[in-house]
């Protein structure tokens, strides 16, 4: 077998940069219940989990399953692991149960989550796909031997996803063990199966981050799982940055202080191009003109989704625009300590006639909303799919605010 996804060393990835809060990882464990001794369960999860966790970036605790405790687990948490069950093993429904909770609010929360093995069949039925019990008699084992220590069969991934940036040139291989799969459709894109079409990975189309992969990248075999892990820890710590602001500042400063920790500064509200102004108040509503990829007076792209421009591209895009979206609301209202809530947000996307995904895209502009206003970011929304834009970008994103005095 020859393939560039070489073996990875474990520390590859050094720990977070000084002064920054390392995040804060829920991990899912299982459970080892003694049904002659109830007093001696025990709640399982290996150490590879955490190993990988760690040297990415972040710190793994272990959620036990108690409902009770989960809002308060989530105020605490930055992103959330849901791991496999025990080789051999089945999950048991107490587990399922409760993870089906935490799945639900994490969405909710706007969490970032990673579901492996088990963990992504779970997080892939809270999204609207099924739970296939057996899988089908292929020319593919996936339970080729007892530990998931070794790579054991190709996978396909779909160009313009978050695995292809990671990938190679070469074909990708993944360690396998599992005897259930995802099937069916959902929220969430797939975007590996293995060469009988067993779904190997999905990005979830929520909120947050969102990815499930069916094999063990805790072992971290490859550079594909250290990039997993890298990334997920980096977007968990993203979310977490966010919302870690002092107490006693301005809704204003507030923002900014969040702006400052994802490295990021509004641009000056610019002069519109034509007969239109870039914003207008009507009472406590500020409708926000649509708003292009322009960044340091340049566009930043141009092209089209499902073509020239790839869906973290496309999201890149979103953010910007709403940037610039931001930068005029601040001075048609007076700060932001005077937004009370939005309204809608309404995200342009010029695409081919058979790219689907423009919601996917307009999450970028949702989600840095979320980010910088935890407390009120919640709108409804729209997502267009057209032919061109103008000046040939991407995406354009228009917002309508509620506004009022302080906050």
């Amino acid at each position: 077998m020859t393939t560039d996804m070489t073996v990875a060393p474990v520390t590859a990835f050094p720990a977070g940069p000084a002064g920054k809060a390392r995040p804060f990882i829920l991990i899912t464990p299982d459970l080892g219940e003694t049904p002659q001794q109830p007093t001696e369960c025990e709640y399982v999860v290996r150490s590879n989990y955490a190993e990988a966790i760690t040297s990415a970036g972040g710190v793994p605790l272990i959620l036990p399953y108690d409902a009770e405790n989960i809002e308060a687990a989530l105020a605490l948490a930055d992103g959330i692991v849901l791991t496999g069950s025990r080789p051999g093993a089945e999950v048991a429904d107490r587990r399922r149960d409760f993870e089906r909770q935490l799945v639900a609010k994490a969405l909710t929360r706007g969490k970032p989550l990673l579901g492996i093995c088990h963990g992504m069949q779970l997080i892939g039925e809270c999204l609207g796909g099924e739970f296939l019990s057996e899988l089908p008699a292929t020319g593919i084992s996936h339970i080729p031997q007892d530990l998931p220590d070794e790579l054991a069969h190709e996978i396909i991934v779909e160009p313009g996803s978050l695995l292809a940036d990671w990938v190679g040139t070469g074909p990708t291989w993944v360690n396998s063990l599992h005897r259930h799969a995802l099937s069916g459709h959902g929220r969430f894109r797939v975007i590996a199966r293995a060469p009988d079409g067993i779904i190997e990975a999905f990005e979830g189309e929520t909120e947050a981050f969102c990815l499930g992969v069916q094999w063990h990248p805790e072992y971290r075999l490859t550079v594909l799982d250290l990039e997993i892990f890298k990334a997920f820890v980096a977007r968990s710590a993203e979310a977490g940055e966010s919302r870690r602001v002092e107490p006693g500042m301005s809704g204003s400063d507030a923002v900014h202080r969040r702006l400052a920790a994802l490295g990021v500064t509004l641009p000056e509200a610019a002069t519109p191009p034509g007969a239109f102004a870039g914003a207008v108040r009507t009472g406590n509503i500020v409708t926000v003109s649509g708003q292009v990829p322009v960044a340091g007076g340049a566009v930043w792209r141009t092209g089209r989704l499902g073509a020239d421009i790839s869906i973290e591209e496309g999201r890149e895009c979103a953010r910007i625009c709403l940037l610039n979206v931001l930068a005029q609301l601040e001075r048609a209202s007076g700060g932001f300590d005077k937004v009370r809530g939005f309204v809608r947000l309404a995200g342009y996307v010029a695409a081919t006639e058979d790219f689907t995904r423009h919601g996917a895209v307009a999450d970028g502009a949702s989600e840095l909303l979320r980010d910088l206003f935890p407390d009120r970011w919640e709108h409804a929304r729209i997502a267009i799919g057209v032919s061109s834009l103008p000046r040939g970008v991407p995406v354009e994103i228009e917002l309508t605010a509620l506004v009022g005095n302080e906050v």
